[in-house]
């Protein structure tokens, strides 16, 4: 989560910036069409396996940002509307699904990666 008052560093806006993603600290509205942005840009590439060794572990690296701090503003935002929770849910299930699909496409990318942050497990205990 992005500190103190800072603004959405993206097209001139003059909401708050809720989290960061690549850097960027973005507002909840930004942060949600850069995810669906990029996302749109990369499942085609993912699924045609167009990527190079290079690029799957940035691309790796995006999705699990992407989908650690879409979790993040799930589970500590309380003033959500049910519209951004299903965004929200949304961008958690896909770039997991894209996830799996470059494992089972290029071979095991966590193996060549730092080790990933911790996930909730069912039970809400953390693993790694």
């Amino acid at each position: 989560m992005v500190s103190g008052k800072a603004k959405c560093q993206l097209e001139s806006c003059a909401n708050s910036a809720l989290i960061s993603l690549e850097s960027l600290g973005l507002c909840l509205e930004h942060f949600l069409s850069t995810c669906y942005e990029r996302l749109d840009h990369l499942e085609p590439k993912i699924r045609r396996r167009t990527l190079e060794e290079p690029q799957v572990q940035t691309v790796y690296a995006f999705l699990e940002e992407c989908s650690d701090r879409a979790l993040l503003i799930a589970l500590q935002q309380e003033h959500l509307t049910n519209l951004d929770r299903s965004r929200l849910l949304n961008i958690l299930l896909l770039t997991r699904h894209l996830q799996l699909f470059l494992k089972n496409t290029v071979g095991s990318v966590a193996e060549s990666r730092p080790l990933a942050t911790a996930a909730l497990s069912s039970s809400g205990s953390r693993e790694k």
